[in-house]
């Protein structure tokens, strides 16, 4: 009885915690809304009549109630186009807290070393491992344990790599995604020692792959930047369905493909034929551009002949890692045509709908309300 007692204790507790993580999240969403995005264009209700309308409709119909238009508002303000299928803050973050009930188990799944045993149960590729880091234990590409001086020497003179950090709470810090040209403990592309890097920013847990060369497909784009396509899948009623697809690509020198919401990144749209949108979008500026400021690739009608095989290797990829219900897999094609597998993480609310004008969850948004309607009357 005792036990009984303690036991239900302890459930009540974490219900609490729980509860507090809602709450928590459910201030910063409107914190994002208020203090990040309300510029005057913004406060400005550009939704007509009609419009709100169809909003009602779609809802009631989907979700069984209405919900408020600041974030329809806010989307079709920041892009100038209006998607009944834009879905809130607090209804992204009720379907994802309803999918992905495991905060544990996301950010476990997030570390970018245990995507090689993803890699390796379902036969994906994954970018060759030379070194990585986990719980700040050193090994080497043949999985051995090597000690601080034995990693040094053995990496001295590797030269072109790839280094970027593991962990969930440190993969946001694009600075610490780098390519480096090791020669004699040196890095020629920084002129500073390896040492030095890797004890001023890799005190986490890190890995160090080769560097991956696009398909020509995707090189031709932008040559400098390991070009990504971000798709979002879902496991809903029993099956994996695959949402909406974001090529990123590099601009201006830079030689990594994402680097910020006010920085030099281009952001576009990919049809499930390997088709372009018409358009990218700069996430700096918001500026649109139909081709490519550097290469001069136009968009429109430039297609990605292997895409599909990027979609059929997310279907396989995703069954692997049913703990995680709603997810984001970035994903590029190396120049042998190859899917190469590069990270997983739990999906971003906003970009797509901010910035490109697309509901998040695209074609199966009424499947999904409806899902989280029924799971909140239950």
């Amino acid at each position: 009885m005792i036990k009984n007692i303690f036991t239900r204790s302890i459930r009540r507790f974490f219900k609490k915690i729980n509860g507090l993580k809602n709450f928590v999240k459910k201030i910063v969403g409107n914190l994002f809304f208020y203090l990040v995005l309300k510029q005057d264009f913004i406060t400005k209700n550009v939704l007509t009549k009609e419009q709100k309308l169809k909003i009602d409709a779609f809802y009631v119909n989907n979700y069984g109630k209405k919900i408020s238009y600041k974030w329809h508002n806010l989307f079709t303000s920041y892009n100038g186009i209006f998607d009944v299928r834009y879905v809130p803050f607090d209804v992204c973050f009720s379907i994802v807290n309803c999918l992905n009930s495991n905060n544990d188990n996301c950010d476990i799944l997030q570390d970018k070393n245990l995507l090689y045993n993803i890699a390796k149960v379902t036969n994906v590729k994954v970018a060759k491992r030379y070194f990585y880091s986990i719980n700040k234990i050193l090994f080497n590409g043949d999985d051995d344990i090597v000690s601080k001086e034995e990693f040094y020497k053995q990496i001295s003179n590797i030269g072109e790599v790839f280094i970027k950090p593991t962990q969930v709470n440190n993969t946001g810090n694009v600075n610490k995604c780098k390519l480096l040209n090791i020669k004699n403990g040196i890095d020629i592309y920084s002129n500073t020692s390896i040492r030095t890097i890797i004890e001023k920013d890799y005190t986490d847990d890190f890995v160090v792959q080769e560097k991956i060369v696009c398909h020509k497909s995707i090189s031709n784009i932008y040559p400098k930047a390991v070009n990504t396509f971000y798709v979002n899948t879902i496991i809903l009623n029993n099956k994996v369905k695959v949402l909406n697809s974001v090529l990123q690509i590099g601009m201006g020198d830079n030689t990594v493909d994402w680097v910020g919401l006010n920085k030099n990144s281009l952001l576009i749209l990919v049809n499930k034929d390997g088709t372009l949108h018409n358009w990218a979008i700069c996430s700096k500026g918001r500026k649109r551009y139909s081709a490519h400021p550097d290469t001069g690739i136009v968009f429109k009608n430039h297609k990605i002949d292997l895409f599909p095989k990027i979609l059929e290797t997310l279907k396989i990829l995703h069954l692997s890692v049913p703990w995680l219900k709603f997810c984001s897999w970035g994903i590029t094609i190396d120049v042998s045509g190859t899917p190469v597998i590069l990270e997983i993480k739990t999906p971003s609310y906003m970009y797509d709908q901010l910035l490109l004008g697309v509901g998040i969850f695209g074609e199966h948004t009424e499947e999904v309300l409806s899902y989280l309607k029924n799971k909140e009357n239950s």
